[in-house]
């Protein structure tokens, strides 16, 4: 009887979450993704369904200390200038639209794959809409292009996403290992999703560009940058030489020197650098983790596993499907609550390199489907309207669709091909 009530509670309650995530608003009262996951974690505790010892224990401090490390990192970057002086400077160096275009999703893309995607979309944003005004051109592409350059680019290492972060502790892949074969998928889709870009805004893009007399000027604190980067360059060194035991500790470290050594070469202040941390993230991840300890501990995982495995005639170890799965469930309830919810799966399939790989790669490349398919977008989009610019879902679908559709299909045969099954 016990059993049977704690699987009925947690299932109730383990519904109610991802239902409520998935609508993100009701009527004109909007859902925040942190306090629904908060509240599901609150009601496994009230009903039972877990102790305290067992709610605290599911909280994995390495993702959170992971995550925690790389947000500390980008705020002595932006700080500093650092993403003001690189949007700037491709906007000074724009001979035309579509050359603007492709070096700003190039450079987002990349610094996306060096720290978190979501801090860099809401840092970059800005700059772009004070950059196409000052060249006279529609930002809508460019904040459009932005996002999805964004998710493109952070498949390509296990800090380019908290999802990844996550896969990287659950699986253990090395961070080398990791980057070696998603690098190459990363590259590809990013080719391909700046043609699809550029041929769903071509009219826009298509008018010359015409410059104002100076471009919005750049503060830049050079001596507080040179430490910052120094810092970020170690880290990343770092990463690459370590196992994926390290990775939070590593990335703890960097964000510890860059809060202490900092305030002594920059107007920043430790709690300036700590107030543009995205604590929401960390929430999120907390009352996730507590929701699916619920969802295990009850039995309830064993009977999705289950059901998973029925409703695709009992083949779970497919890359295919877990692709198709995966891009479904991240459009439905978004990527962070989906990649939680398929480890188990994943890992009840043999937790191969091959199919982590496909989870990151098809959750994070789903995303670009709509606004609501990942954060990443919706912070574009709330950024942006809070400057005066709207990127309707329209506009963000008529170049997100495609590009989600092309790089998956793309990004699930070269894993095929690259990463042993």
């Amino acid at each position: 009887m016990a059993l049977s009530y704690t699987l009925v509670a947690a299932t109730g309650v383990f519904l109610l979450t991802y239902v409520l995530i998935s609508l993100r608003n009701i009527g004109r009262f909007p859902l925040e993704r942190p306090a629904v996951a908060m509240l599901g974690a609150a009601l496994m505790l009230v009903l039972g369904v877990l102790t305290p010892a067992g709610a605290i224990g599911a909280i994995d401090l390495n993702v959170l200390l992971l995550l925690v490390g790389m947000m500390v990192l980008v705020s002595g970057l932006d700080i500093c200038g650092f993403f003001d002086v690189v949007s700037s400077r491709i906007a000074a160096r724009a001979r035309s639209q579509v050359s603007f275009l492709a070096w700003l999703m190039l450079a987002t893309a990349f610094l996306s794959a060096i720290v978190l995607n979501d801090t860099i979309a809401l840092l970059v944003t800005p700059v772009v809409v004070r950059a196409t005004r000052a060249l006279r051109v529609n930002p809508v592409p460019y904040l459009v292009a932005v996002a999805i350059a964004a998710n493109v680019g952070s498949v390509a290492t296990q800090v380019g996403n908290p999802q990844n972060a996550y896969i990287a502790i659950r699986s253990q892949i090395p961070f080398l290992t990791f980057t070696t074969y998603l690098l190459p998928v990363t590259v590809a889709c990013l080719a391909i999703a700046v043609a699809l870009v550029w041929l769903a805004f071509r009219r826009d893009l298509a008018t010359p560009i015409t410059r104002v007399p100076s471009l919005p000027p750049v503060r830049l604190q050079r001596t507080g940058l040179a430490v910052t980067l120094g810092i970020t360059s170690a880290v990343a060194i770092a990463f690459f030489a370590s196992t994926p035991n390290w990775l939070p500790l590593i990335a703890l470290a960097g964000g510890a020197f860059v809060l202490f050594f900092l305030p002594f070469v920059s107007t920043a202040t430790p709690r300036i650098l700590v107030s543009k941390v995205d604590w929401s993230i960390v929430l999120f991840f907390i009352g996730l983790f507590i929701v699916l300890e619920g969802v295990r501990t009850s039995g309830l995982s064993d009977v999705i596993r289950d059901g998973f495995t029925s409703a695709s005639g009992g083949q779970t170890g497919g890359l295919v499907w877990l692709a198709g799965l995966s891009a479904l469930l991240s459009n439905l309830i978004s990527n962070v609550p989906a990649v939680l919810l398929l480890a188990e799966v994943v890992q009840g399939a043999g937790g191969t390199t091959q199919l982590w790989l496909g989870l990151a790669a098809s959750s994070t490349l789903a995303g670009n489907a709509t606004i609501l398919g990942a954060a990443c977008n919706v912070i574009v989009v709330q950024v942006a309207a809070r400057d005066g610019v709207t990127v309707s879902m329209k506009a963000f679908v008529k170049a997100g669709l495609p590009v989600t559709f092309v790089t998956l299909v793309v990004a699930t045969a070269l894993i095929a091909v690259l990463v042993p099954g």
